[in-house]
């Protein structure tokens, strides 16, 4: 297929594009501006200049491809319920120029949706967390799904709050690498019990591809390799990876450092389990480090990205 591709320049959309042409894919590129194309096209992805903030652009790109992978969104955590918005109208836009010709549109979401889990690992039948500000990126979710009564193979990857590998990852862990460095203490909210779950980014990665391919339509998947993970042990790894203290602190004094949706990710159990994309898909996860392993033994590459 050629797909049409948003957050090519990313860290996620960059292993998915890999994986996308491993399987024999065409994927044009998302790209923000010409520096931006010109790496894309290094990867030999075709760059298509346009910006989130008008989704009309992205309706051209997708009338062109065969179908689109949507793995952008605006991280706004002061203006969440506005972040959420803006991703409505770009799936507004791919729902409007797929309506009609089956074609398949995989959008992201992430398992913050379903808030504290407890001690649950949640399938993806697990009710959305109603009331809860970062659920209201179920809005989306359920944009997206809606769009499959439009004759549009429609799905939705929830990917947990943790995702790692290359020597990098999500923006959260290289953030509290580079903080403990500088501060001399890695920090957890106290007590640091809650429990998370995790994945490989290439494991994510191959995830989308099998969606792309095979994942009927109107179906959700959580994308997640391990559960069990409690902040303090994610903490606790980050000290040993810098050489530094080790500290628990409040969830006031943590919003005041990171604000109240990080630290808000970082104070939830929200743990999920993936055995419906390993049996319906074919998923086959091989990370080759857990999350913890990984952050030990690539601490300045993951700071670095």
């Amino acid at each position: 297929m050629k797909v049409f591709l948003t957050g090519a320049t990313g860290y996620i959309g960059t292993a998915v594009a890999e994986k996308l042409q491993a399987a024999g894919h065409q994927v044009v590129g998302l790209a923000r501006n010409s520096r931006a194309a010109q790496k894309l096209a290094t990867r030999n992805i075709e760059p298509f200049l346009g910006d989130l903030q008008q989704p009309e652009q992205l309706a051209l790109a997708a009338r062109q491809v065969d179908g689109v992978i949507h793995t952008a969104f605006i991280h706004d955590f002061d203006n969440w319920a506005g972040a959420v918005r803006a991703d409505c109208r770009v799936i507004a836009a791919f729902t409007n120029s797929l309506a009609g010709s089956g074609k398949p549109f995989i959008a992201t979401s992430d398992t913050s949706v379903l808030g504290d889990t407890g001690a649950t690992i949640a399938a993806e039948d697990y009710p959305i967390a109603t009331g809860f500000f970062l659920a209201e990126r179920a809005k989306a979710e359920d944009a997206a799904i809606r769009a499959s009564q439009q004759n549009i193979r429609s799905v939705v990857l929830r990917l947990p709050l943790y995702i790692y590998g290359r020597g990098g990852g999500t923006s959260y862990v290289p953030m509290r690498l580079q903080e403990a460095q500088e501060i001399g203490v890695a920090h957890y909210i106290a007590p640091g019990t809650h429990q998370v779950s995790a994945v490989h980014v290439d494991d994510v990665a191959q995830l989308y591809v099998l969606a792309l391919e095979k994942a009927p339509a109107g179906s959700i998947f959580h994308a997640a390799t391990e559960s069990g993970i409690t902040e303090k042990a994610i903490a606790t790894a980050i000290s040993h990876a810098v050489n530094c203290k080790l500290a628990g602190i409040s969830f006031e004094t943590a919003t005041s450092k990171w604000g109240t949706g990080i630290a808000t990710f970082f104070s939830i159990n929200n743990q999920v389990s993936a055995n419906k994309a390993i049996r319906q898909l074919g998923w086959k996860p091989q990370a080759p480090l857990s999350l913890l392993e990984d952050i030990t033994r690539y601490p300045l590459l993951s700071i670095q990205r």
